[in-house]
């Protein structure tokens, strides 16, 4: 959502975005009354219009306070994960390009203000650990979007606090799930996770090899950013999940993984919640 009054484009239409997560929170209170969350996985906004949150207008008409007045609908908790568009301070429309934020700490902040979320994080919850990271604060933040002019965040990394951070939380006993914006490079090399490879968590990051180092921890992953349904897995051990977009190109409120835990049991099930969707065919070579 971009608010206020900033012009759609033909990609964006700001009242189809908000009616489309109005019907999601709707449906999962009806239909999924007995879940314990929900976990977004990033893009709650299409810009925030400002990082600074000392005046940033909290109670007030702007993107963040509408999506949170609409998730807190819920009659379950939420989390979320932060996504390229979350760090977006403005937008430019005579060139349909986002503004980037000039200081990550500073959109974080504001985030904060609104949402008390940090920029990543953990939860344990029914003997699961739930590792909440952040694709948009490595060195590759900078390189400007695939066919944009100044537009950047779209390729994912992790910084190497955060990388640290992790390697702490993977040590911890419980079994983990990971969330986080950008999609990965998989095993299968022929897929369609986003539009151009660069939209995905840069190859060679820190990431990789933590992973690979605690592949039979990692239970799953569950990534967006590509508006896609994908599912492919990582060193052969790993599934790794997109779900489909509640907004812009091809969004529907009903676009929502159901996932069932049973730590006790060691069982993970993962379904796609829209009766109408399924994982996209492998189409094209995607190389890191």
């Amino acid at each position: 959502m971009r608010l206020p009054g900033y012009p759609d484009n033909p990609d964006y239409n700001n009242q189809l975005n908000i009616d489309n997560l109005e019907s999601a929170v709707t449906r999962i209170n009806l239909q999924y009354p007995h879940a314990d969350f929900v976990l977004v996985t990033g893009d709650l906004v299409g810009c925030l219009f400002s990082d600074d949150a000392a005046d940033y207008l909290v109670g007030q008409e702007n993107p963040a306070e509408e999506f949170k007045s609409i998730m807190d609908g819920l009659n379950i908790p939420y989390y979320v994960a932060l996504g390229n568009h979350d760090y977006q301070k403005g937008y430019d429309p005579d060139i349909w390009e986002g503004i980037m934020t000039d200081n990550i700490l500073n959109i974080e902040a504001v985030w904060k203000k609104v949402l008390g979320i940090e920029p990543y994080y953990s939860f344990v919850h029914e003997g699961v650990r739930f590792i909440v990271l952040n694709s948009n604060r490595g060195a590759a933040r900078s390189a400007v979007c695939s066919g944009r002019i100044n537009e950047a965040f779209c390729t994912g990394s992790f910084d190497y606090l955060q990388i640290e951070w992790l390697e702490e939380e993977m040590k911890k006993t419980e079994p983990v799930l990971l969330f986080f914006h950008h999609p990965l490079f998989t095993d299968n090399k022929i897929y369609t996770w986003a539009s151009f490879s660069s939209f995905l968590v840069e190859g060679g990051d820190a990431f990789y090899l933590s992973a690979q180092t605690y592949k039979d921890k990692i239970k799953a992953i569950f990534v967006g950013h590509g508006h896609s349904w994908v599912s492919d897995t990582l060193y052969q051990t790993i599934p790794v999940y997109e779900t489909g977009p509640i907004g812009d190109r091809a969004g529907s409120g009903e676009n929502i993984h159901v996932i069932t835990v049973d730590p006790d049991d060691n069982l993970y099930q993962v379904n796609i919640g829209n009766d109408a969707a399924s994982y996209k065919a492998l189409e094209f070579e995607l190389n890191p």
